[in-house]
């Protein structure tokens, strides 16, 4: 990181601080000028808002709320954030010059003081990327803050550093990256080839990632780390039980989401997904029809319902079909699925391969969460969500490959995250494969 400019910055807005008394006799402190709408044009929908409150006006005339927002923006290093991405010198020059400023210049710098406040209050609420936009397939929790209304109270009482500060999450996850980031990350390094730039690398985008996190996990809630092939149940902020996963492969990758149990499903039958349909059962099916009978898979019509015979299933309307697999131990699901709503069409199962859990990367799925033990995790969501449902019913149930669904309250939640740097609670920092390889994209980004 280029820390001249930064304490050449400080050392310019240490000396700009003037007492009250001499802010107040300055002309261009004590008048509002008009800020032409034509100013605006291509700017975002934050600032034209802002200003069509405040009838155009300039703002910024408080000494103070320029301080602070200066302020704000290089102290945001501690938080992942890049200073130097700021137009910094330039906000500062403005600031040291203001009471020198043509009135042109006094708009045109009223108006890149507020777009700066907008900039680093999302980014520091919600990060400096957007992983939707990144991966696709990454539902964040963005924080709902109205920063217009924000930005407007803070000018008034002269808070815009505290307000910063308060917008910040403050999870036990994201304080303990930033501790980290503040031990491993001093000096912003692109050398990610030797063990410090490595960990630099990864302690800094996994310290983004705690941004895209909702602040509130639950009281009762399922953790699952992908790249640690990792769940765990944390009851009460408490790590009750811990299970091996199997998760997506890269090409056909477990999504980021959060969400909650709504049901559990003994013996579920299987309907095949339109991603498996495709890549696999049409190319395998249309070379061997008997497919079909070797995966025990049934064809249904989906206009009539009514079940089709191998020998009559057209392969070039493949979509027109249903395909369902019976239940059983052989079925893809296994004995049990747990549901949660999501609009990626995935779930967590048991598997009808159980030996695969002893393989070391077990990126082998095709998207949904696969766990190992699954009913000894169902006797527990059971207990958390007041269902006396015993296991000896569950057993009972499998065997005799009756299907049941049992419904959910949705009082234990499902995280699945992505973290390639795990931090215990020593402080000490864990580097995990990166399956996916979603780490150089978003550091690339975080260095910009």
């Amino acid at each position: 990181m280029n820390w001249k400019k930064i304490v050449v910055g400080l050392l310019l807005f240490s000396a700009c601080s003037e007492p009250e008394t001499v802010r107040v006799s300055l002309s261009n402190a004590e008048k509002k000028f008009l800020i032409e709408k034509p100013l605006l044009f291509g700017k975002n929908e934050q600032i034209t808002t802002f200003y069509a409150n405040n009838d155009f006006e300039t703002v910024w005339q408080d000494s103070l709320n320029r301080n602070e927002l200066i302020s704000a923006i290089i102290d945001s290093r501690y938080d992942g954030v890049l200073p130097e991405s700021y137009p910094l010198a330039k906000l500062i020059k403005a600031h040291w010059d203001y009471k020198n400023l043509s009135i042109p210049e006094l708009k045109k710098a009223d108006i890149d003081f507020s777009e700066n406040f907008f900039k680093i209050a999302n980014q520091l609420a919600s990060g400096k990327v957007n992983p939707k936009k990144l991966y696709g397939d990454w539902e964040p929790y963005i924080q709902e803050f109205d920063f217009v209304s924000l930005l407007e109270k803070s000018l008034v009482e002269k808070n815009i550093h505290k307000t910063l500060e308060d917008i910040k999450p403050k999870s036990e996850l994201y304080l303990k990256y930033k501790k980290a980031f503040a031990k491993y990350v001093p000096i912003i390094s692109k050398d990610t080839l030797s063990a410090e730039g490595l960990m630099q690398k990864k302690i800094w985008v996994n310290f983004e990632r705690t941004k895209w996190l909702q602040p509130d996990l639950g009281e009762n809630y399922v953790w699952i780390n992908l790249p640690e092939y990792r769940l765990q149940l944390v009851q009460n902020n408490q790590i009750v039980e811990t299970h091996k996963v199997i998760v997506g492969k890269k090409e056909r990758r477990t999504p980021v989401l959060s969400s909650s149990f709504s049901g559990i499903i003994i013996n579920p039958k299987w309907t095949v997904p339109p991603t498996i349909l495709k890549k696999d059962l049409v190319p395998k099916a249309t070379a061997n029809r008997g497919y079909f009978e070797s995966n025990r898979l049934t064809i249904y019509d989906k206009k009539t319902g009514k079940q089709v015979d191998p020998e009559n299933w057209n392969p070039e309307n493949y979509g027109s079909y249903r395909y369902v697999q019976q239940t059983g131990r052989l079925n893809s699901l296994g004995q049990i699925k747990f549901d949660f709503p999501n609009k990626h069409m995935v779930y967590l199962h048991d598997t009808n391969n159980r030996a695969m859990f002893g393989v070391a990367n077990r990126a082998l799925s095709s998207g949904c969460v696969r766990v190992e033990n699954p009913f000894g995790l169902a006797e527990t969501i059971f207990k958390l969500e007041g269902k006396n449902i015993l296991r000896s019913e569950m057993d009972t149930l499998a065997h005799y490959e009756k299907t049941k669904n049992f419904k959910l309250n949705q009082k234990v939640n499902v995280h699945q995250v992505y973290f390639t740097a795990v931090i215990d609670s020593t402080g000490s920092v864990k580097i995990l494969n990166d399956i996916y390889a979603l780490d150089n994209r978003l550091y690339k980004r975080l260095i910009q």
